[in-house]
C-alpha cells in the first residue's frame, strides 16, 4: 500500500503543528505504522486517503459521524442554511427549534445551552455546579479517559505540566461501580465537593445499582450529579443512556453524536441549575456560563437538527445496537475459535 503523499505530509505537519494535527487522538502516536496518513474524502462508512486507499473509518470521525460521511440528509440540510447566512448578530430561529427539540428527548433537560465542543460545556457544568452548591472540589470518575481540556481536569492526568498546583488540588476521583470510593470521599471532604461526574457506562456497565445509589447519595449530601453522555448519547438510546438506566442527573453534556461531524456542543439540565447562567434573577449570584461567537452558528444548529431526526425517525440507536451485538458475537467467536486467552 502506498502512503507517499501521505508521508510528505506528515513531515510537513509536524514542522508547521504541534504533534502533526490539531486533535491529539488523531496524532500519529494513537496509530499503527500501516494506518492511513491523511485523508481527504468520505462517504458512509468509508475514506479515502490522499494517497487513494480506501479505508473502512473504524472510528466513524472519533465517533462523531453517526450516520455516515457525507449522509444527504444533512448535507442538505446544512447548504441550504449556509444560503442564508452562516452567523447573524442575533439568535437565529435555529437555536430555539434544536433547544425545544433536545428538551422533548434528553430527560433531565429542562434548559440546554450551546458550544462548539465536549470540553467546553462538561466544564460550564462544572461551573455551574460549584456556583450552584458554593464548593469547589470536583469528584471525577478516574476509570473514564477523558472530560475537558480545561485545567480542572487536566490538572488530574499524567499531563498535568502549566496547571497551577492549587488547581490539581480541586480535583479528586473515585471508582466506577465502587459507591464505598464515592461515599468516602464525601466524608473526607465534606460539605466541599460541588459535583461528581462520570460517563452513565462505557464497555463496562453499571453493576449492582451503582447508578441509581450515585443518585440517591448525591442527594444526601447536596452534591450536583453530571453525566458525561458524549459517547452515550444518541446512541445507547435516542433518550442517551440516562434513559436506559432510568437514572437522571442534574446535568448532562453531549457533543460526539450530534451533529453528524458537525460542531456542536451540548449542556442539558434542570432549570434551577441552568437559570444561573441566565439575565432572570434568581437566589444565586448569576454565573458567565457559555458565550461564544460560533457557539450557535447555523449551518451545525442544521446539521444537528437534522441529524436527531434521522436518528428518531428512523429509530438509528436500535440499528447501532443490532449491528454491535452481531459484530461482538462474531468476535468472540473467533476470540474462542483461536484461543487468543494464551496469547
Amino acid at each position: 500500500m502506498n502512503f507517499e503523499k501521505s508521508d510528505e505530509l506528515r513531515k510537513k505537519s509536524h514542522a508547521c503543528i504541534p504533534g502533526g494535527a490539531h486533535t491529539y487522538s488523531k496524532g500519529d502516536d494513537q496509530f499503527p505504522k500501516l494506518s492511513p496518513g491523511f485523508i481527504c474524502k468520505g462517504e458512509g462508512a468509508y475514506v479515502w486517503d490522499v494517497d487513494g486507499n480506501k479505508f473502512i473509518d473504524w472510528g466513524m470521525g472519533l465517533r462523531s459521524t453517526t450516520l455516515g460521511h457525507g449522509y444527504k440528509r444533512v448535507v442538505d440540510a446544512v447548504l441550504e442554511q449556509i444560503s442564508f447566512g452562516a452567523n447573524f448578530t442575533r439568535p437565529s430561529h435555529l437555536e430555539v427549534e434544536f433547544a425545544e427539540l433536545l428538551v422533548n428527548i434528553i430527560p433531565c433537560a429542562d434548559m440546554v445551552k450551546f458550544a462548539k465542543n465536549g470540553s467546553t460545556v462538561t466544564t460550564a457544568a462544572v461551573k455551574l455546579s460549584r456556583a450552584y452548591t458554593g464548593r469547589d472540589l470536583v469528584a471525577i470518575c478516574a476509570d473514564h479517559a477523558f472530560y475537558s481540556y480545561d485545567d480542572w481536569f487536566i490538572g488530574s492526568t499524567v499531563m498535568d505540566a502549566g496547571v497551577p498546583q492549587a488547581i490539581k488540588d480541586l480535583t479528586v476521583k473515585f471508582n466506577y461501580n465502587d459507591i464505598e470510593s464515592v461515599e468516602n470521599l464525601f466524608k473526607k471532604y465534606p460539605n466541599e465537593i460541588s459535583c461528581v461526574i462520570l460517563e452513565p457506562a462505557t464497555e463496562i456497565e453499571p453493576k449492582n445499582n451503582f447508578l441509581n445509589k450515585l443518585r440517591s447519595l448525591c442527594d444526601a449530601y447536596g452534591v450536583v450529579l453530571i453525566f458525561d453522555e458524549m459517547i452515550t448519547g444518541f446512541r445507547w438510546h435516542i433518550k442517551g443512556a440516562q434513559y436506559v438506566y432510568n437514572v437522571f442527573p442534574d446535568l448532562a453534556t453531549y457533543g460526539k453524536g450530534i451533529a453528524n461531524g458537525f460542531s456542536v456542543g451540548v449542556l442539558a439540565g434542570k432549570k434551577d441549575i441552568m437559570n444561573l447562567g441566565g439575565i432572570n434573577g434568581t437566589d444565586h449570584e448569576r454565573v458567565f456560563l457559555i458565550s461564544t461567537t460560533h457557539g450557535a452558528e447555523n449551518h451545525s444548529l442544521a446539521a444537528a437538527i437534522a441529524s436527531l431526526r434521522e436518528l428518531q425517525e428512523k429509530n438509528v440507536p436500535k440499528y447501532l445496537a443490532k449491528i454491535g451485538a452481531s459484530l461482538r458475537k462474531e468476535l468472540n467467536d473467533i476470540h474462542k475459535k483461536y484461543d487468543l486467552d494464551s496469547l
